[in-house]
């Protein structure tokens, strides 16, 4: 049976002999072309003999290589893309094996590279089945093919390729997929980096051959040797051989025969010709036309993490991007109006850093009660694993975790009423009874503070433990072993243990961390207070600078607990490590004085904020101690359980005046770690 029964085996359409009639630098009237570079002359002159243009065209090459090749289904009006289809024809071809000669890998890296040096661009040619199933594709010659203009409507008629034998073959427009950087002015050509770096190019090669020709050949004599009278053969040569030529003897020199010795320097070196800004500026320019910088090509020396990882976000966000998309948007006929292709990058670090702090603003919203649960579950993209119930539509409020129904039919499956009000700018109150405060603002403003204050405190001990490491802090100590030196710089000092510790940071991040948590629920309770009352006034509340001042005072007496535990283990003679662990025990116990200290703020902040806003509103305010029963409230507190004070005058817990739980002007063992609270209410 003949071979072209079978669709896996078909072979090309027939190729007919002929020489063609056109010009391939064919350019429409009034488009003035620079000097063009073919591709063959940009593998010739460009990637095979300058170093930089090589590297940046195989590093991309090589990431587009890399990346899978996708089919999904259009997001429409969704932010979030819908995901991938789990079996597609183009998946073989571009992700398995292209065509029996090249695998998808090998075919893609073609692809890229071609479309990075060529200047008419890429030429694809895929086979289908009589089914229309995709079979292969190749990879036709690009200095051999080119497009055909139309002298119709449309803007191609056909395409023309040569064969390796000189054979033309005419390929139909949906033969063949084009893929090029499009020129902005003519639509049948594309454009490369060489296009505008091609000077660039040229002078790094001729820098470079220059400078070895003089290492070679001295360019020129180092020098002139002139003797004035006849020498013998013999002694002018075992003269000459004294000044030889070639990368040994460069800038050696010359001697000429003849009587009197004089002599001439005209001696050259590469610094003549500035050959090292040349070859610089060169690189630049070069690696800025492909968008690659340093960093990507291997060589991140004379740059910080910071700038390197900056570098490479750039290329990924700047360079790769297009360059994908060209290549994926040649297959789009392939794939139906309603899918799109595309390389799937979601694997690349530097692109997950932006979705990543989206996800976690939206679980932050979802703490606060401003988003739901499965809001956030469709934009981590795992909606399927989490079912649609009144529970998962409702917005979870922070305090107390009330919910907060989405509709009104899911207010009887989450145990509430109807969405809650908002509540009223005033009201009126019944005397002698309780004013509706939020009685759990200060545990839930001492849960945020405490864990603030625990990811300071880890913060805090490992950054001790790395500078104690260090060989800033090492040197002249026991300590010192820097990469196996350990007598240059050894001595008998104690570890710089003040020098390590550094207690002023710590109550700048402190500050930073607990200023505005603190000020915002100072504001809220001093707001609600108001607003209980049916003010409609507001006062300004100042409690962050009386809760300043006891935060930098607790720092500086923990800094000084462990400046003292590791001085003492450095004197006991214990190893790096054995004083790391020491770190490691004090970070431990302060994670537990981050705790108390949380209580013991959020108190006071709470209460102090009532107590100043009660003080701008109207006469007639009592307040009364509420302690927190259960079993471990001081017995002071508990025995001033229901004591009633005015506004303006203190409570008796023992023998100490409180205005508030938590006040910061008590003793310590009346207000560290209180719990209680007060209830307001208005008398006639």
């Amino acid at each position: 049976m003949p071979r072209r029964w079978f669709p896996t085996l078909r072979r090309p359409a027939p190729a007919t002999k002929s020489a063609p009639d056109y010009a391939f630098n064919w350019a429409p009237a009034g488009v003035h072309r620079a000097r063009p570079w073919s591709v063959e002359r940009a593998v010739r002159d460009g990637m095979e003999r300058a170093v930089w243009i090589y590297k940046a065209v195989d590093t991309i090459s090589n990431h587009a290589a890399d990346r899978p090749l996708r089919v999904r289904r259009r997001s429409g009006t969704s932010d979030e893309p819908l995901p991938p289809h789990d079996v597609h024809p183009l998946y073989r071809a571009m992700n398995v094996r292209a065509n029996p000669a090249e695998g998808a890998w090998v075919f893609k890296k073609r692809v890229s590279m071609q479309l990075l040096l060529s200047k008419r661009g890429v030429f694809l040619e895929p086979t289908f089945s009589r089914g229309g199933d995709l079979l292969r594709i190749d990879l036709l010659p690009p200095g051999r093919t080119r497009p055909v203009p139309s002298t119709g409507r449309d803007l191609i008629s056909h395409f023309e390729t040569v064969t390796i034998t000189g054979e033309l073959r005419r390929l139909d427009v949906d033969q063949v997929r084009w893929i090029r950087n499009p020129h902005p002015l003519d639509p049948y050509s594309g454009i490369t980096p060489l296009e505008a770096a091609g000077l660039s190019a040229d002078l790094d090669f001729f820098t470079r051959h220059y400078n070895l020709s003089f290492v070679n050949n001295d360019a020129r004599p180092g020098g002139v040797i002139g003797i004035d009278g006849d020498m013998e053969d013999d002694e002018l040569r075992l003269l000459r051989s004294k000044f030889g030529t070639g990368p040994s003897a460069a800038g050696a020199w010359t001697v000429l025969s003849g009587g009197n010795v004089t002599v001439t320097d005209t001696s050259v070196t590469p610094r003549d010709m500035a050959y090292e800004t040349v070859a610089a500026i060169s690189k630049v320019e070069l690696l800025a036309a492909f968008g690659v910088p340093e960093s990507q090509l291997g060589n991140a020396s004379g740059r910080t993490f910071d700038n390197a990882r900056a570098e490479k976000t750039t290329f990924w966000e700047i360079t790769m991007p297009p360059h994908l998309r060209l290549i994926a948007a040649a297959f789009q006929d392939d794939a139906d109006d309603d899918n799109e292709v595309y390389f799937d990058t979601s694997d690349v670090d530097v692109l997950r850093e932006p979705r990543t702090k989206r996800l976690s603003e939206a679980r932050e919203e979802v703490a606060a009660g401003v988003r739901s649960v499965r809001s956030y579950a469709e934009l981590a993209g795992y909606a399927d694993e989490i079912d649609d119930t009144p529970a998962t539509r409702a917005l979870w409020l922070a305090s107390g975790r009330t919910a907060l129904p989405a509709r009104a039919a899911d207010a009887p499956d989450l145990n509430t009423t109807t969405p809650p009000p908002a509540p009223p700018a005033a009201k009126t109150l019944t005397p002698a009874a309780d004013l509706v405060l939020d009685e759990t603002a200060a545990d839930s403003l001492r849960g945020r503070l405490d864990d603030a204050l625990q990811a300071l405190a880890t913060r805090w001990t490992e950054r001790t433990i790395a500078r104690l490491n260090s060989p800033r802090y090492r040197k002249g100590t026991r300590h010192w072993d820097h990469r196996g030196d350990t007598t240059a710089r050894t001595g008998a000092k104690d570890l710089p243990v003040d020098q390590v510790i550094d207690v002023a940071t710590w109550q700048q991040e402190a500050a930073q961390a607990l200023q505005p948590l603190i000020e915002q629920a100072a504001t809220t309770a001093a707001t609600e207070l108001h607003t209980a009352l049916g003010a409609t006034n507001t006062s300004t509340v100042a409690v962050w600078p009386a809760l300043a001042p006891l935060l930098t005072t607790w720092l500086a007496g923990q800094a000084r607990a462990l400046a003292d535990d590791a001085a003492s283990a450095d004197r006991e003679g214990k190893s790096l490590a054995g004083i790391a662990e020491a770190t490691r025990d004090w970070g431990r116990a302060l994670a537990n004085w981050a705790s108390i200290t949380a209580g013991h703020l959020a108190t006071a902040t709470i209460e102090s904020a009532r107590d100043q806003a009660a003080a701008s509103s109207r006469t007639g305010l009592v307040r009364r101690w509420v302690a927190h029963d259960d079993g471990r409230t001081r017995p002071d507190h508990d025995e001033a359980d229901g004591q009633t004070q005015p506004y303006d005058q203190p409570f008796t817990i023992g023998d100490d005046p409180l205005r508030h739980p938590g006040d910061t002007t008590a003793p310590p063992g009346q207000s560290a770690n209180c719990r209680c609270r007060l209830a307001w209410r208005l008398e006639r």
